[in-house]
């Protein structure tokens, strides 16, 4: 019993730690192969229980999740698969807390309620991104790696999948509860749908929301170009060699092509996560239309590497491909030698593999500026214009006020 007061010490300590919002994935402490873990994960679940505010327990568990997804890393890295299935179950379950949190979180503000659900979703919109970073690092050092049976790669691959699934599963939680919590704040205000709308921009503007999914939006745009490219170019090399191409891939190209060009609308319409909807949509389509190319080709080198790096204003940009595999992430320098430094840690490869194989180039940036400063002065036109919309006295030029009642002009 004369341990108690030190155990209790240890629990609030760790209850009562501040919060820090990670950007990537925690690294892991204790892990799932360890016989520790069931009280770290306890240590968790009473941290959840001793944060009562919705907002902060919904943060809490995004930390929690971070651990989670770092500690699914470690274990398939290892390749230790029942360890890596138990992480991720763990990771859904802090998760699932944060859906349930957003769910039930209310203020007596209303407009408090939206930036708190903003705040939240813009974690998640991160927390997203480092689970595709994640899953395309264990994709690559697996493939890399190559001693793993077809029945270990499915589990793999179905964790991976199952991360990014559930990940967005919350995501349209929160959407659904901000859609709530707008009707609430007509219901308050009498504010019209289009103020509202324009209100909670500007919120998605300051919590910078609104530059995270342009980002994302531009970036899947790029990437489902190079899969419809790279579609492309297999059909033009099959067709070199005398092979028919199925309807249902020139079927799955073409619907692919159909996408991106509505993502790219989108885009310059400042619609971002339209964007990235239509774009993911796109990509996936490509994908398809690889695959069932693939079968087709007679023979396919069984690990075929391919490492770029474009650099722009000190950020090196690296993609690596090794088979059907594909890692993209970023490293802050231009330094060639960081950049192999970060390839071999991330990839697994040997430094002599990447020094041979790594292309870079700097890319010219004119366009993609050019193309930056086109939206930006789409969005300030649509700002400008719900503003001037409204004068001082809050009549509108259609004669009604701000709350959409007709105003009597006898």
């Amino acid at each position: 019993m004369r341990h108690l007061p030190i155990i209790t010490f240890l629990l609030v300590s760790i209850v009562l730690t501040p919060l820090v919002v990670a950007q990537t994935p925690a690294a892991p402490g204790v892990t799932p192969d360890s016989f520790l873990y069931n009280l770290d994960v306890a240590l968790d679940q009473i941290k959840l229980l001793l944060t009562f505010d919705n907002a902060a327990k919904a943060r809490v568990g995004l930390e929690i999740a971070r651990e989670r997804l770092g500690e699914v890393r470690e274990m398939a890295l290892k390749n230790k698969l029942e360890a890596m299935q138990r992480a991720q179950s763990e990771h859904r379950n802090s998760l699932e807390r944060v859906r349930t949190a957003v769910s039930v979180l209310s203020r007596t503000n209303s407009t408090q309620e939206i930036v708190d659900e903003v705040k939240i979703e813009r974690e998640l919109e991160e927390h997203e991104d480092e689970v595709e970073t994640v899953s395309q690092e264990v994709e690559v050092k697996v493939k890399v790696r190559g001693n793993i049976t077809a029945e270990q790669q499915a589990l793999i691959d179905s964790v991976l999948s199952k991360l990014q699934n559930f990940t967005g599963d919350v995501k349209v939680e929160i959407k659904a509860k901000k859609g709530a919590t707008k009707i609430k704040i007509k219901q308050e205000t009498g504010k019209a749908d289009e103020e509202i709308e324009e209100e909670v921009n500007r919120i998605e503007i300051k919590e910078r929301l609104t530059e995270i999914r342009e980002k994302k939006a531009v970036e899947r745009i790029e990437d489902a170009k190079e899969e419809i490219s790279e579609v492309q170019e297999t059909i033009d090399k099959l067709q070199q060699r005398n092979f028919t191409i199925p309807k249902a891939v020139d079927k799955l190209f073409e619907q692919a092509n159909e996408k991106i060009a509505n993502a790219e609308a989108a885009l310059n319409e400042t619609k971002f996560g339209e964007a990235f909807g239509q774009a993911t949509a796109a990509k996936n389509l490509a994908k398809n239309a690889e695959r069932l190319l693939e079968r087709l080709l007679e023979a396919k080198e069984e690990k075929e590497v391919e490492i770029e790096a474009e650099v722009e204003k000190g950020i090196a940009k690296v993609k690596v491909e090794i088979g059907d595999r594909k890692l993209k992430f970023r490293v802050p320098t231009a330094d060639r030698n960081k950049i192999i430094s970060e390839i071999v840690d991330k990839t697994g490869l040997s430094k002599e593999e990447v020094e041979k194989l790594l292309k870079i180039e700097v890319e010219d940036e004119e366009e993609r500026e050019e193309k930056k400063v086109e939206r930006k002065e789409v969005r300030e036109r649509k700002e400008s214009s719900g503003i001037s919309e409204t004068d001082k006295s809050g009549k509108s030029r259609s004669g009604k006020s701000s709350s959409g009642k007709e105003e009597n002009k006898d």
